[in-house]
């Protein structure tokens, strides 16, 4: 058990409610019918699904990160967000690099790597 609480509450609870709530948002994103949006928008509909899916993930990341990996409110979770972020700047330096040194990295996938590809 945490020593601190969320909203008077205990921070794990707390974080599986919030968890569950933004999950039940993307299930409804994913569900909904967006094409009226996605034409005022300009954009397509799996387009607007995904930009919905990518901010959700943002805060979610953050409640696992936080509650679940201890790295907020413990004592030692300066050290723990450290260690956690250690890797972090060497996949960003590898994602860099391979996106400036190859100039289709993003758009010019192999065919190997493509979907469908395999025949699944």
């Amino acid at each position: 058990m945490a020593h601190y609480t969320i909203l008077g509450r205990d921070p794990y609870w707390m974080n599986f409610y919030g968890l569950m709530l933004l999950t039940a948002i993307e299930v409804g994103a994913v569900g909904a019918n967006l094409e009226s949006t996605a034409e005022t928008l300009g954009m397509t509909e799996n387009g607007i699904t995904l930009w919905i899916l990518t901010i959700i993930a943002i805060p979610k990341f953050f409640m696992i990160a936080g509650i679940f990996m201890h790295l907020y409110g413990d004592p030692d979770s300066g050290i723990l967000t450290m260690t956690a972020l250690f890797p972090a700047f060497f996949i960003i330096i590898m994602i860099l690099f391979i996106g400036l040194t190859h100039p289709d990295a993003a758009s010019g996938l192999p065919a190997w790597c493509r979907p469908g590809a395999w025949g699944l």
